[in-house]
């Protein structure tokens, strides 16, 4: 079982007959033929890793975080081998890969398949079933959930119906089996990690004014584009209410912090008085210009540069230093 995390770029658009929603939490159950043995074409998914899948993913999907998490989350689950339940595997090993990837879930989740053997009022609950108690018995109840409830449930049935005796027994076996499950899941991982993990993309959101939104994207996306194109990054923006909130992934944590900077200088406004650490862009007779926000740019006259007169710039400066400035007045003009 594997878990890739992306950005909000990479959520799936979920359609049904009445309605079509944006998901972040995405799982696919693979279950090929050589997995119980046989011989076959590999061919598109079927009714069973859709009905399988969508179990995992609702019992998984009850733990996982809220909206306010960054990150588009995809779980595979490969099926090696299959003589048992490989939903309920996919339940307990999608937890374990959640928590060891550094998605906060909030409580692991395992399943159990429950069995049933009836002849006439007698009857026996089976704990995990195999693939032949499964074929040749009268029930498949799977059962998913953490210590404190359950999460989900499927069943299918070979018999008419079942008594209240018969639910109440598979139901307590079960809870059994879960949690006893949920003990060795629990030795093996017992919290998430509190950080994803280094080859994870590495996320900063930030909040702006609504106003400033235009200002990020710049006229035809030509702002958003360059920051992506010279930091590495992929930056999100998105109006919720009177805010934007502005999401910025990066594999490096350098092109991160570039990134992250020249979105905060687009939307900061220059303060008189402040000091900025500042780019040499230019040299003139009368003094330099130095960018000391992200394309805004200030002259540093000659007189403000050294508490000695200058005669001339030469020597004193040239493009590319790093020099602190502070700004002393803002020319409403320009």
């Amino acid at each position: 079982t594997t878990v890739t995390l992306g950005t909000p770029l990479d959520e799936l658009l979920v359609e049904s007959a009445h309605s079509s929603e944006y998901t972040k939490f995405i799982l696919h159950y693979n279950f090929p033929p050589f997995s119980t043995g046989e011989v076959k074409m590999m061919r598109g998914v079927g009714r069973r890793e859709v009905g399988h899948g969508n179990l995992a993913m609702r019992s998984l999907k009850k733990m996982m975080p809220g909206s306010e998490y960054p990150y588009t989350i995809r779980v595979v689950s490969d099926i090696l081998e299959s003589n048992g339940s490989s939903s309920m595997a996919t339940v307990c090993a999608g937890s374990l890969a959640l928590m060891d990837a550094g998605v906060p879930l909030k409580k692991h989740v395992s399943g159990v398949a429950m069995g049933l053997i009836k002849k006439d009022e007698q009857f026996a609950v089976l704990t995990d079933i195999l693939g032949d108690e499964d074929h040749l018995g009268d029930m498949d109840f799977k059962v998913t959930g953490t210590r404190d409830g359950i999460c989900g449930v499927q069943m299918d049935i070979k018999v008419d119906g079942l008594s209240m005796d018969i639910m109440r027994a598979a139901l307590a076996q079960a809870r059994n089996g879960r949690l006893h499950i949920l003990d060795a899941m629990h030795n093996c991982v017992t919290n998430a990690r509190e950080d994803v993990k280094p080859h994870a993309p590495r996320m900063v959101k930030i909040t702006i004014d609504k106003e400033f939104i235009g200002a990020v994207i710049g006229p035809g996306g030509k702002v958003i584009q360059e920051i992506q194109r010279e930091t590495g990054t992929t930056v999100n923006i998105e109006e919720v209410g009177n805010v934007g909130e502005v999401s910025i992934f990066s594999k490096e944590k350098a092109g991160l912090d570039k990134a992250l900077a020249w979105v905060k200088g687009l939307v900061m406004a220059p303060e008189v008085g402040e000091v900025y650490e500042g780019t040499v862009k230019s040299i003139k007779e009368f003094g330099a210009f130095v960018e000391f926000l992200p394309k805004k740019e200030g002259l540093l006259h000659i007189s403000e540069i050294s508490w000695k007169r200058l005669e001339t710039m030469n020597g004193v400066f040239k493009a590319g230093d790093k020099v602190k400035v502070k700004l002393l007045e803002v020319d409403p003009k320009t």
